[in-house]
């Protein structure tokens, strides 16, 4: 009986041991994921801000380089689900912005719905860069 109740509490300390274990890299991660976004994001908001002041003015624009391209958001999607729901929303309307007004930019001026796509690229930006505040601050906490 000594010998059977040795073996169930050895087990019950090695699952508690091995969850706490878990539990503690699954934080660490999301913490790296998060400093990770955060600094890719922080890359990325002087020229958000740049374009999103430039668009302020009437009329098409037509802008040579991308928005984004490969980044963290296609390499940590993923990830994205273990944070809360608030960031997670956040991070995902500031990246569908970005990858909205990637789409329209690549529409040329000879194309029939320039103008249409050259507006919902300029909204799209406006849209990234009102997010940028609130989502910094999230992602700060959550790897602080």
């Amino acid at each position: 009986m000594l010998l059977i109740l040795g073996v169930v509490i050895g087990g019950i300390i090695g699952f508690t041991s091995s969850y706490l274990m878990w539990k503690v890299q699954l934080k660490y991660n999301k913490s790296k994921v998060a400093q990770g976004f955060y600094l890719e994001i922080s890359s990325l908001e002087k020229m958000i801000k740049l374009f999103a002041k430039a668009f302020d003015r009437a009329g098409p624009v037509e802008i040579g380089q991308p928005f984004y391209s490969d980044g963290l958001f296609f390499a940590c999607r993923k990830e994205i689900f273990g944070f809360n729901r608030d960031l997670s929303k956040r991070l995902f309307e500031f990246y569908t912005y970005l990858l909205t007004a990637e789409k329209d930019r690549r529409i040329r001026n000879s194309n029939d719905f320039f103008k249409q796509a050259n507006d919902e690229m300029k909204s799209s930006i406006k849209k990234a860069h009102n997010l940028l505040p609130r989502l910094k601050e999230l992602l700060k906490k959550e790897f602080s």
